[in-house]
């Protein structure tokens, strides 16, 4: 009794000491308000912008003050602290900083002249606590360019900036330039909350800056002279501000072409590259005095590649089209120079001639006339000129200012050099995405199967530019991916007069009637080097004039016709239409009495296709295998995948319909279809298809057989040392002796017998076949779980 009660009464004596220190602490935490309500009164609020009490105020930002204590009229103090208490932070000494009167609740408060502290306002009622001040400091701005020396084609110059501040604006100047100069030079930037023209009277720019980061500038957009320039960067709401100094010198810009020699036919698409060095354009000028043709155009890198691919239509330079004689598929060209800053001038100097074109007519300029026919064969300079300038000397010669680079465009007579026919796998006309994808299915043939494609290849060259212009395909890949045939027709409609017959005919016709022919606007037109192709659908019913049928047979010519005593000419004096002609049938690029021709034929045929390995019955023999083999050949178009069907006939059981639809021709028109043919036996008739899509082409009865004859010399089971002549298990050797374990088990030697030899498969019980292991590896096993059961019993009675 004695301990328990010691132990009592210590107990309690605890649960009242911790009852008081509760007590204690709660008694802290209820004063605590009290002491905390003192620092709150007469609070006061410091905005800057739209910021309320920042964390930090910058020199030279503007600071307003507002609180319930702050009054209209009333006379307050801004003072600087000297010292807080240790204490409760209260401000124990403070320095005179300037006087304030408050103005609708407000006090505006200058910081221009402020040293970094912690500042407040002195008035009635407003609480003199750390928590009731703001902290200003002044800040820090470095400015630098990431080089000394630009070129006037900089484009990603960067002016470096650091400050301990995260991000604020900047007016930028400079000496020399003006708010158009900068707006170029640092339009790109962003100017965070302010309008960055809003000083732009003042010739400033205002952008935002970082902390530790660029401003981007391009020198390039900016028409500013090479000398050094001093830029003044200034803090937008701050005193802070540098300079940083940078020389811009002039670019030294240069262009080169790809090719000093591109050679091409008069009349075809030619392709132009130029290479540029710290410039992303250039004008180049194509020809001169010499050639009775001038043009000039202005050519911009677009893909950032450094180079400027475009292309050049021969057929409409000068003429009324002359603005569709250039296209750039990933670059820019612009026809009208003088836009882009060309400028042409007499021989004085004066700029008096306004455009190309005037400066190619007038007798000021270069004094030529407008082109007589289209541009012919000849050499041609391709000039590139840095600035565009262009003038002409005392003889009336071209003189090009800043030439850069100097190449010749060579254009050649368009000549004719074959026709070829092929056959392709049935499909479209433009079923093809290019002339690649063309080739890779056509095979020179002079017979086409019936529902194939026939290709014509005319290795010629001279229309391009007129089929370009004609399908408005001003792209030269779009003629290489195939244009409508309805434009090569077009060319060589008798009423066009253009020199350009081209002619698929019948070799034969009904009486009183006009020979069937191949109908040019049913096809489609792939364009390559020196060549073009004509594809046709010989299934569509359009294809021809007429039908056609098997054996029909066609000639194809195409030639260039002029007349015998005039050459070509437009019908105007003035700048000419593209394709007008004042006179008969001529090709534009031949001297009168000139004539270019080539010729082909080709034959339409019904598909048929012969299977291989026929017997003396008309059956097609087929061997029953796994991967039996079925050859053959046919005149459908190589390429083409077929289909090839094994049918059981009737009476055959089971029936089957074995079918391989992977199969395809091969160039040489053989044929080879693999079937598994073990669900059928030997001597089971049936039938075999040839098939293209969901045609019959060829129809033939077929026979099982054990094997089919390929013709070679018995190695393969016909001289008998494959298994006739008993080398491979007729004579006894491999399994009917006992000598190689393959045999019946009757004589015991290869341990399939009947078990007299302790060698068998189990029936002397040696290897399975006796008592003493008639479970094998289960008796153990039983045991074992059997004592385990039993232990387990045992356990459960004693409990």
């Amino acid at each position: 009794m004695t301990n328990e009660n010691t132990t009592r009464k210590k107990a309690n004596a605890v649960f009242f000491a911790a009852i008081m220190v509760v007590s204690m602490v709660a008694v802290g935490f209820a004063a605590a308000p009290v002491a905390a309500s003192s620092h709150n009164q007469g609070q006061v609020h410091y905005t800057v912008g739209d910021q309320i009490d920042p964390g930090v105020v910058y020199q030279g930002q503007e600071v307003t003050a507002n609180g319930s204590e702050i009054n209209n009229g009333d006379s307050y103090t801004l003072r600087s602290v000297d010292s807080y208490s240790d204490t409760d932070n209260r401000i124990t000494s403070s320095t005179f900083e300037g006087e304030y009167d408050a103005d609708s609740g407000e006090i505006e408060i200058d910081t221009s002249n402020l040293e970094s502290n912690d500042y407040f306002l002195r008035g009635a009622n407003i609480a003199e606590y750390q928590n009731n001040t703001f902290e200003l400091t002044v800040q820090d701005l470095s400015a630098e360019w990431e080089e000394d020396s630009y070129d006037t084609g900089e484009e990603a110059a960067e002016l470096n900036t650091e400050s301990q501040r995260n991000n604020y604006n900047v007016n930028i100047s400079a000496e020399g330039l003006d708010y158009e100069d900068l707006d170029a030079i640092f339009g790109d930037n962003t100017a965070g909350s302010v309008a960055y023209d809003q000083n732009s009277d003042d010739d400033e720019i205002i952008v935002e800056a970082y902390r530790d980061d660029h401003i981007d500038a391009n020198f390039s957009a900016a028409d500013i002279d090479a000398g050094e320039y001093e830029f003044e960067l200034e803090a937008y709401d701050t005193e802070a501000s540098d300079t940083a100094s940078v020389t811009i010198e002039e670019e030294d810009t240069d262009a080169s072409f790809s090719d000093s020699v591109i050679t091409d036919a008069a009349g075809d698409v030619v392709n132009v590259s130029v290479e540029l060095e710290d410039s992303d354009s250039t004008f180049v000028s194509i020809g001169g005095e010499d050639v009775g043709f001038f043009d000039v155009v202005h050519v911009e890198d677009d893909d950032d590649d450094d180079e400027v691919t475009f292309q050049v239509n021969t057929r409409t330079l000068g003429t009324n089209n002359s603005s569709d004689a250039y296209y750039s598929e990933d670059d820019l060209v612009e026809t009208n120079a003088s836009s882009e800053g060309a400028t042409f001038s007499s021989e004085d100097g004066d700029n008096d001639l306004s455009n190309v074109s005037h400066f190619r007519t007038s007798g000021n300029g270069l004094g030529q006339s407008e082109l007589a026919r289209p541009a012919q064969a000849g050499e041609y300079d391709l000039i590139a000129s840095g600035n565009g300038a262009y003038t002409v000397d005392s003889d009336g010669d071209l003189v090009v200012e800043d030439e850069l680079d100097i190449s010749t465009l060579d254009l050649v007579e368009p000549t004719i050099n074959g026709v070829t026919t092929h056959t392709a796998p049935s499909d479209n006309t433009d079923a093809s995405d290019d002339v690649s994808e063309l080739l890779e299915d056509v095979t020179e043939s002079e017979d086409i199967a019936l529902d194939d494609r026939l290709v014509i290849q005319v290795e010629a060259d001279g229309i391009e530019g007129d089929i370009a212009e004609r399908s408005s395909s001003t792209n030269l890949n779009e003629l290489n991916e195939g244009v409508d045939g309805s434009n090569l027709a077009d060319l060589v409609d008798d009423g066009n007069y253009q020199g350009v017959n081209f002619n698929v005919e019948a070799t034969s016709a009904t009486a009183n009637q006009d020979p069937n022919e191949l109908d040019l606007s049913e096809t489609t037109v792939y364009f390559a080097d020196g060549q073009f192709f004509v594809v046709a659908d010989t299934s569509d019913d359009a294809a021809f004039d007429d039908s056609v049928s098997d054996g029909d047979s066609f000639d194809v010519t195409y030639e260039y016709v002029t007349d015998e005593d005039n050459r070509y000419s437009f019908d105007t004096d003035n700048t000419p239409n593209w394709d007008d002609h004042a006179g008969d049938d001529t090709f534009p690029y031949f001297a009168a009495g000139d004539e270019a021709s080539a010729e082909a034929s080709f034959t339409l045929e019904d598909a048929e296709a012969t299977f291989d390995n026929e017997n003396a019955d008309d059956q097609i023999e087929v061997a029953v295998n796994e991967e039996a083999s079925i050859t053959g050949t046919t005149n459908v178009a190589p390429g083409t995948e077929i289909s090839v069907r094994l049918r059981s006939a009737t009476g055959v059981s089971p029936q089957f319909i074995l079918t391989d639809d992977d199969a395809e021709i091969s160039e040489d028109g053989t044929f080879e279809a693999t079937l598994d043919t073990t669900e059928g036996e030997v001597d089971n008739e049936g039938t075999l298809r040839f098939r293209v899509g969901s045609s019959n082409i060829e129809e033939i009865d077929a026979l099982l057989v054990e094997s089919v004859d390929d013709g070679e010399d018995g190695e393969d089971g016909e001289d008998g040392e494959d298994g006739e002549d008993g080398e491979d298990g007729e004579d006894g050797e491999d399994g009917e002796d006992g000598e190689d374990g393959t045999d019946d088990g009757e004589d015991g030697e290869d341990g399939t017998d009947d078990g007299t030899d302790g060698t068998d498969d189990g029936e002397d019980g040696d290897d399975g076949d006796d008592t003493d292991d008639s479970t094998p590896g289960f008796g153990a096993l039983v045991a074992l779980v059997a004592l385990i059961a039993a232990a387990l019993l045992a356990t459960r009675r004693n409990e």
